[in-house]
């Protein structure tokens, strides 16, 4: 297992959109601007077994960035839809810092299947 990548996550996206929801990449979080973190799945957001890629928790990637301001660098990606987001989506790539934590992000893992 492992954190996911860049690659799996946006094939992740092309899989859902291709067998149940064509427009997938651009879903959004809970936009009744409910700020409670929900217990996984219960966002309604499970397409093809799996969770909370749209809604819920901002998510750690392998991903790499070069971003950086006058202070610091950012140099973590996070994607997804966060809980008390309603301007992220699904296919959606922020910077963050290797620091930061909070309730809004989490993470997801890969599992190889042999």
């Amino acid at each position: 297992s492992d954190l996911t990548n860049s690659y799996a996550w946006d094939t992740a996206i092309v899989f859902i959109q291709e067998m149940k929801n064509s427009n997938y990449a651009n879903a959004n979080c809970d936009t009744t601007g409910n700020d409670i973190l929900k217990n996984t799945g219960k966002t309604g957001d499970k397409v093809c077994n799996i969770f909370d890629m749209a809604a819920n928790l901002l998510e750690w990637t392998t991903e790499y960035s070069t971003n950086t301001n006058s202070s610091r660098a950012y140099p973590c990606i996070v994607r997804g839809g966060g809980y008390d987001y309603n301007v992220v989506y699904t296919a959606n790539r922020n910077y963050d810092d290797a620091t930061d934590s909070g309730s809004i992000i989490g993470f997801h893992v890969s599992l190889y299947i042999k």
